[in-house]
């Protein structure tokens, strides 16, 4: 089974310091992983996982000030990426609620 996991892009996943969904996202992530499944995690580039990582954008924009502007249209695509060309049987998406 292949799974496609979505990180909020506020933060790293996992985060350095503060970021309850980022967390989240990386518990279940190498959790997957370490049963045999192929993951895929979109996040920031600067994100460390087991599984594959797919770079959304280089920094969190509450990490990196200089891409708040655009980062909201980016995760928008990422959304339209993974439901248009990824194709993997479940994907997860840990919504920031902040």
């Amino acid at each position: 089974m292949s799974i496609a996991m979505l990180s909020p892009i506020a933060w790293r996943t996992p985060p350095r310091h503060y970021g309850p969904w980022e967390s989240v996202v990386s518990l279940l992530t190498e959790g997957l992983v370490s049963r045999g499944y192929d993951v895929i995690l979109f996040a920031t580039g600067d994100s460390e996982t087991s599984g594959k990582l797919h770079a959304v954008c280089a920094r969190g924009y509450e990490e990196d000030r200089f891409t708040v502007d655009s980062m909201v249209e980016k995760y928008i695509d990422v959304y339209t990426e993974v439901h248009e060309k990824v194709h993997k049987d479940f994907v997860d998406s840990q919504p920031n609620k902040n």
